[in-house]
Formats: structure tokens, sequence, C-alpha cells
């Protein structure tokens, strides 16, 4: 097959890399002759979006559009169109309606509620985010390829013709298991948190709870990503997510956190943090919201955690107990490999192309 896949962020981002990328370089591995079409080169993302003013951000997304627009030179041959989110994100899906017009084989992924708004981004371009981009994109594909069965729902009231739930998966091959060492006394353990700046606040928002522990025994807590958290009470080490770095950060805690807040937005995630830390070997706390409490078999894969003091608690037994985190680390890595490797769902996600691809329909 000639497959074109569009990627809505750079390689910077997880779900470009494990919903799009993973897939482009396994395509073209099998004999199948692929485009992968990001929005930008990383460069251009760190020289004139991240952090940078106003002005410079306009700059970036004035490129990307242009970029954009001279990418669809690579649609009308392909056999297969592949969507990773929105190709611009922002205003109506006007470059999706012409790739439509040039080649109808259209597939589109989406891995977050996208008809919701994100909860913690404060950008001033917010409000050009078109919320009614996965209603009008489910007319407008062959197939669907959701995250979960909360965005496999909304598509199918929305009249999406097909739509195939596939996971955000792990390459299990590169997340290779943990070891765990035994921590001498006073040394502290150390709590995990890996995601975008943007997603920040669901960890702010677990400030006091780590906190109170700080003060009952050493705890450290390591920050993995593209911004940067203070929490009055807690030691933080902030680290810059680097692609060398990301095994590293996975396997370094004791304990992965993956906190959310029930809101419809929180409910549409993919509970990816948890199955990268999971795919390393380190045992997790997950607030059950959403696909959540469908990874973690609650005191066996993982724990979940909703109040205060159930946060507290769970910290505090996977602290005291280095052969629990040992015991639940592993049984998490079973149960990714077993359900959310790229290895199980690469075929389902062949299958899908093949069958938009086959489909003679307009």
């Amino acid at each position: 097959m000639r497959v074109v896949l569009f990627a809505n962020e750079t390689e910077q981002y997880a779900g470009v890399r494990h919903r799009a990328l993973w897939y482009a370089e396994r395509l073209a591995v099998d004999g199948h002759t692929v485009r992968f079409c990001p929005t930008a080169p990383v460069g251009w993302w760190r020289r004139l979006y991240r952090g940078k003013p106003r002005v410079s951000k306009l700059l970036y997304l004035l490129l990307v559009l242009l970029r954009r627009v001279a990418q669809l030179r690579h649609v009308p041959g392909a056999d297969v169109v592949f969507l990773k989110g929105p190709l611009f994100l922002y205003g109506p899906p006007v470059l999706e309606r012409i790739v439509r017009l040039l080649n109808p084989r259209v597939v589109f992924d989406m891995d977050d509620a996208l008809w919701e708004r994100p909860a913690y981004v404060h950008s001033p371009f917010v409000g050009l985010i078109d919320y009614a981009w996965p209603r009008k994109m489910a007319g407008l594909a062959r197939h669907a390829v959701a995250g979960n069965r909360v965005i496999e729902a909304h598509l199918r009231d929305h009249g999406a013709r097909a739509v195939t739930v596939i996971p955000t998966c792990v390459d299990s091959a590169r997340y290779t298991q943990k070891t765990y060492p035994m921590r001498g006394a006073g040394n502290p353990v150390v709590l995990g948190w890996t995601g975008i700046r943007d997603n920040l606040g669901y960890l702010r928002a677990l400030g006091g709870v780590l906190a109170e522990l700080s003060r009952e025994f050493p705890l450290e807590l390591l920050v993995v990503s593209d911004g940067e958290l203070e929490l009055p009470g807690v030691k933080v080490v902030n680290r810059p997510w680097t692609a060398a770095g990301e095994l590293a950060a996975l396997q370094d805690p004791d304990i992965g956190l993956m906190p959310l807040e029930d809101t419809p937005r929180a409910r549409g995630k993919c509970a990816f943090k948890a199955l990268q830390y999971m795919g390393a070997g380190t045992p997790v706390i997950l607030s059950p919201v959403g696909m959540n409490t469908e990874v973690v078999e609650d005191g066996v894969s993982g724990f979940l955690a909703d109040t205060p003091e159930q946060w507290k608690d769970r910290i505090r037994a996977l602290a005291a107990d280095p052969a629990l985190r040992e015991r639940m680390g592993r049984a998490g890595r079973a149960r990714v490999r077993e359900a959310y490797s790229f290895e199980t769902h690469y075929p389902r996600f062949l299958e899908v192309l093949r069958s938009a691809a086959e489909d003679t329909g307009r």
C-alpha cells in the first residue's frame, strides 16, 4: 500500500510517536510505501513556539499552515490517507475537506476528547479551536480509530461509518523490565509523573497530599515534561523530556502517578501515562477515571485512588513495601504486554488501513 500519515504535532509528542510514527516505521519495514507528515520539524517548534512570545508563535503557526498546504501534494496518489488528529489545530477542518476531495480513502484517529475544552490550557489561541472537529470528521472519513470506548461512543453517536478501538500502545521490545534496587534507610522514595506542561495542573492538584507525605518520610517527585513544577513542601526534580532519556524517566521512579479530575475531557484520555510506567515495570497509582479503570486491576497490576486519603494510603503502602512494588510492577508489565502492546494491535491497525483502501464508496 501507499500510505500517507499526517500527525497533528511534532515528534516531541507521545501521541504522535505512539499513534503515528511507530506505525509509519513498521509499515515501511513491511514493504509499504509510507509518507510521514508531522506538523513541522522539532527544531521549528523549539525555536519559534516553545516558551516564545505571541508574535513568534503566530509565525510558527503560519509556517505550519503553509507546510500543510504543501504536504497535500502527497494525497492524490495514496491508497489510504491517515490523519492523526486535526491537520491544523485552529479553525474548521478546511484542510481535511480538501484531503477528502483529493482522496476519499481517509482514516482519522482520535486519542483525546477533542470535543471538550482542555482543563489547564490558557493559550490565547484556545478559543480558535473547533471543538466540533470530531463530529465533522465522523461524516468525512471512511473509518475512524478511537483510543478508547468513550471516544468510540462519541464518534458512533455522530454517524461515523466504521470505528475501531485501538489503544495507545507500548513497544514492549523497547520498554524493558526495570530492576528493583533496595533503597537504603533514609533514601527518598521517588514518585514519577511524565507528560506535557498543559497537564501539570492534574499533578498540582495532588500537592497537598504529597506535602503531607513528605513530612512523614523522605519523598522525591520526579517530573519529566516540557514544563516545570514547584510544589510547596515537596522536593521536586524537574527533568526535561528527551527521546534518549525516555526509558530511564519511566524506570527511575519507585511509583508512577496519574492523577486526573473526573471531567468529560479527562474521561476521554487513553491512560497512556499509566501504560508507559507499567510497560517499564514501575507500579502505578491512578485516578479511577475513564480508561484508567480498564488498564489496572486494583491491588494487582496497580492501585486506583480517588480521595486524598486513598492517595495517601496507596502511596504509603507502596513506599513501605519494596516487595509489593516489585510484584505490582511485574504484574503491570505483564498486563501491558498482553493487552496494550504494538505487537498485539499492529495487525488490527493494518486491517483498518486495508479496509479503507479497498472501500470503493465515496
